[in-house]
């Protein structure tokens, strides 16, 4: 009894906590902490600090909140510029990553007893855990940063000795360097593009698992089965999946979750929310897709896997996933794929403030810090979202894109000016179509792909 009032008090304190940064619909920022507070937790006693990442954490915002991380715990000290010290922890509690009241709870020390307490609060307050080594992770946690993110290119190369003619001009193979890309069936996707591209168009950490197939799988045997997992495994080695779930293309040797070589048999080291969306039966529109004519012959409509056949994968898929009992039922109310993206595909921006959108002079003004992507549309215009699909919304009047090794833009450039480090995007030829005043038209300014500072509608002098 004891224990159970302990846990509860503990969930009800972590979710005290965390409750004034979650919020779903926040527009993504990127970059350091802003500071960190330390405080000791007067509900269980624990040390603990909590960093700041978004930009709606005023002074005035983090004095508030480190004043009082949760009841009957004294203020916390705030720390402009540190980040937490994670050489002891058990682990971290990340809540909307990546919005302007993002945050991260560490939780210092080295008691494993209290683990399942902290994975339960964390997810009870909407976060997810990150377990370090004393609750049975990696430590630390760390997600490289590979730079902004790179617009997908095609390349064009010769085919490898002995691999007959490509399909592209002069027998070439091309290859379009993007995640959700393949090259040409029964070749391998490293082999005819590079991995470094992707791995800025997506998060990636590494992640360790296991397959645990039992040595006694019948599927061993079933001659059928394993020309069928021969073929999807060629499937996936076409596709740019390989730069984070291989050995041999991961960084460091390191994938990220389900990886082909791992010992027994890969499929089995897929949860089964990540099998379900491979299958289809979870969304994942919000990844974006390229057209089978565009993507040699490989589709996304129909799998989450990208696939030459995609009846075939999908039959594969759902065989796998009635193996484990599961039905399409089962996953009805999951989550679409895509964190932030799937939340953006349904966001509906409010009113410009007064500091916001385009004035009578034609200055265009956003809040939230410097630029990489600026949108001006239609107000009825869908949210800009990840390439190749997905970034160029019907009703986009005007686009500037800053280069990767660009500085971003401030606030305050002219509507229809190209700076020096920008290159206009929409439209392709001529000018930015004039506003009529008093007509609603839409500002959507990101920081990068995927990670808006500004969604407002504005009203045209």
């Amino acid at each position: 009894m004891y224990r159970f009032m302990e846990t509860s008090v503990h969930l009800l304190a972590l979710a005290l906590l965390l409750s004034s940064c979650a919020t779903p619909e926040a527009d993504p920022t990127i970059g350091e902490a802003i500071g960190r507070c330390m405080y000791t937790n007067g509900m269980t006693g624990d040390l603990e600090c909590k960093e700041y990442y978004g930009s709606a954490w005023t002074d005035d915002a983090i004095a508030d909140n480190c004043a009082a991380p949760v009841p009957s715990t004294a203020p916390g000290t705030f720390e402009p510029g540190l980040s937490c010290d994670r050489s002891v922890i058990r682990g971290e509690c990340v809540v909307d990553p990546g919005t302007v009241e993002a945050a991260t709870i560490v939780f210092l020390g080295d008691d494993s007893d209290s683990c399942s307490d902290l994975s339960l609060g964390c997810s009870f307050a909407g976060g997810e855990f990150v377990p370090a080594a004393a609750c049975g992770g990696t430590d630390p946690f760390f997600i490289p940063d590979f730079g902004p993110f790179t617009q997908p290119r095609q390349v064009c190369v010769d085919p490898l000795p002995n691999e007959p003619p490509g399909l592209g001009p002069d027998g070439q193979v091309c290859t379009w360097e993007a995640i959700s890309a393949s090259t040409e069936p029964g070749r391998h996707y490293a082999d005819y593009a590079s991995c470094e591209p992707v791995l800025t168009q997506r998060p990636y950490w590494a992640n360790d698992v296991t397959a645990d197939t039992p040595d006694d799988d019948p599927r061993y045997d079933d001659t059928a089965w394993q020309e069928e997992m021969e073929w999807v495994t060629s499937e996936v080695q076409a596709s740019a999946c390989i730069c984070c779930h291989t050995v041999e293309n991961a960084p460091n040797g390191e994938p990220s979750g389900w990886y082909l070589e791992a010992d027994g048999l890969w499929i089995d080291t897929l949860d089964d929310d990540a099998l379900a969306m491979m299958a289809g039966w979870i969304d994942s529109t919000a990844f974006g897709r390229f057209e089978p004519e565009h993507n040699n012959g490989f589709a996304r409509e129909i799998t989450g896997m990208p696939s030459s056949e995609p009846l075939r994968m999908k039959t594969f898929l759902e065989g796998e996933l009635d193996r484990r009992g599961l039905d399409e039922a089962d996953f009805a109310d999951a989550r679409p794929f895509g964190g932030p993206l799937a939340d953006q595909l349904v966001f509906e921006p409010g009113e410009c403030s007064a500091e916001e959108g385009v004035d009578a002079l034609g200055l265009v003004t956003w809040d939230g810090g410097r630029a990489r992507y600026v949108y001006v549309l239609e107000a009825w215009a869908d949210n800009p979202l990840v390439p190749p699909n997905l970034d160029r919304p019907e009703g986009t009047l005007w686009r500037l894109d800053v280069d990767r090794s660009s500085a971003g833009l401030n606030s305050g450039l002219l509507y229809g000016d190209t700076p020096d480090n920008a290159q206009q995007v929409l439209p392709v030829t001529g000018g930015a179509p004039d506003l009529v005043p008093g007509q609603d038209y839409y500002l959507y300014v990101a920081a990068d792909v995927g990670e808006p500072i500004t969604r407002c509608v504005f009203r045209a002098e």
